[in-house]
């Protein structure tokens, strides 16, 4: 006899919006919102109600990897319970006799002999109305709505203050309207002679030596400097010997200058006009022209998104099931792998393509030993 898998359907109902059984069909939860009966009194909350789709019999994963974490058996053998269970419950409703699940409701044969299902109304499958049901309230008789207007317009006027109650308010308010109107033409009362200092004793010296390193920074800045431009030639003059660098750029020096002094001038000025004339005469000391750099705008490389094709065997919510399919699969000469899934499942790939076409190839294969395998599209 096959096992009554009914409580793992009713139990993915209350999480999930459609549970598939392979090979029989889905059930799916319809969202109704909250509604009223005034003539009946009725107030019932949101909820959802179950239906039957028999053409949804495409294995998702979703119910044999719940029954398989649950049984804690491989997904071999949940698929082969699941399997029992509608092959054992088609044949009952094929009986054409009515064939009830206890909180989900009853399927029936109409006279074309297709299946029909008739949900139990009475479980509300929306867990944010959980511990909330239908409530009926009686109308309230006896009240007259025309009776308690009446009653309001002969109510009794409010008694109008005395004259003699309003001079006592107006001998009340009146000082204080004039005092709070003359405090701000006397401010000073309120402030206080205590004169007010600084309790920093560097406060003062800090703030004299920021001015006058303000005024300093302006004095500088004000100051014109003469700019000379520079002018280099290209045009290359013929070497001349050191006797005639000597003889004209020695400057003038003063008569009056020590004698040293006009020898190291010489020596300096002789040993600058030799340097000058080895890079004349080195041709590979001649400064070559600074080439110009132009700024290029660098291109925003384009991402261009590449997709892949997996061939999904089954989900998994134990990562020990999914891994014993892996390597089963990677027995049988399959390159598999793991990918997420919804809800915490491991979806187990037997093999990935770049192309849709190649995969639809390899996926019609893969079928004829794994019927609920299908292909998705990952990046």
């Amino acid at each position: 006899m096959a096992r009554d898998i009914s409580g793992y359907i009713r139990e993915l109902l209350f999480r999930h919006d459609c549970v598939i059984v392979p090979g029989f069909g889905a059930f799916i939860g319809n969202y109704f919102p909250a509604r009223t009966d005034r003539k009946e009194g009725l107030l019932e909350p949101p909820s959802r109600k179950i239906t039957f789709n028999r053409h949804l019999t495409g294995n998702d994963g979703l119910l044999i990897g719940h029954i398989s974490s649950v049984m804690a058996v491989g997904y071999v053998s949940a698929r082969e319970i699941v399997k029992e269970w509608s092959e054992d419950l088609r044949i009952k409703i094929m009986a054409d006799k009515p064939v009830t699940i206890d909180l989900l409701g009853t399927f029936t044969l109409n006279y074309e002999r297709a299946i029909i299902f008739e949900p139990d109304l009475t479980v509300n499958y929306l867990l944010s109305s959980y511990g909330l049901s239908a409530y009926y309230r009686q109308p309230v008789s006896g009240f007259d709505v025309r009776k308690k207007a009446l009653e309001k317009r002969h109510d009794h006027a409010m008694s109008q203050p005395t004259m003699r109650s309003l001079l006592a308010r107006a001998a009340v308010i009146g000082p204080i309207l004039i005092a709070l109107a003359l405090v701000p033409f006397n401010d000073r009362i309120f402030r206080s002679n205590v004169e007010e200092s600084n309790l920093n004793p560097l406060a003062r010296v800090e703030l004299e030596f920021n001015r006058e390193q303000i005024e300093a920074e302006k004095a500088s800045g004000s100051a014109e400097y003469p700019v000379t431009d520079k002018i280099e030639s290209d045009v290359k003059t013929p070497p001349v010997s050191s006797t005639e660098v000597t003889s004209e750029v020695i400057p003038e020096v003063p008569t009056s200058a020590a004698p040293d002094t006009v020898q190291a001038v010489k020596r300096d000025v002789t040993h600058e006009a030799a340097r000058e004339i080895t890079h004349e005469v080195a041709p590979s000391a001649v400064p070559e022209a600074t080439p110009v750099r132009v700024p290029v705008r660098s291109t925003p490389a384009v991402v261009v998104e590449e997709y892949r094709y997996m061939i999904i065997i089954g989900s998994f919510q134990g990562e020990e099931n999914a891994l014993t399919m892996v390597e089963k699969l990677r027995r049988q000469g399959f390159d598999p792998e793991l990918a997420g899934g919804p809800d915490g499942y491991l979806r187990v790939s037997a093999q990935s393509f770049p192309t849709l076409d190649e995969a639809k190839v390899v996926l019609e294969k893969v079928r004829k030993e794994y019927t609920g395998a299908w292909v998705y599209k990952s990046r």
